[in-house]
């Protein structure tokens, strides 16, 4: 089964660890699914904005409707 029943495509995290980029950017590793056999993995890199963003989404989310919370800036590379 998977998520897209017309194109037979899933995307998940995959089961590495998320990290920064030597720009400072964030990444989270996926994993393409591809009629159930895994077929490609990429990263999904968000600039600090982007994540502090998908942050106070997922905060929401979780929180039943809450405000979300905030990261401190990121500066500078990692």
């Amino acid at each position: 089964m998977t998520a897209n029943r017309d194109t037979g495509l899933r995307i998940e995290r995959a089961a590495k660890p998320m990290g920064r980029t030597n720009a400072g950017r964030f990444f989270i590793p996926l994993q393409v699914i591809t009629d159930g056999e895994p077929t490609a993995e990429t990263n999904l890199v968000l600039t600090g904005t982007d994540t502090e963003q998908l942050l106070g989404e997922l905060s929401r989310l979780l929180s039943g409707g809450a405000e979300p919370h905030h990261l401190d800036p990121v500066e500078g590379a990692a």
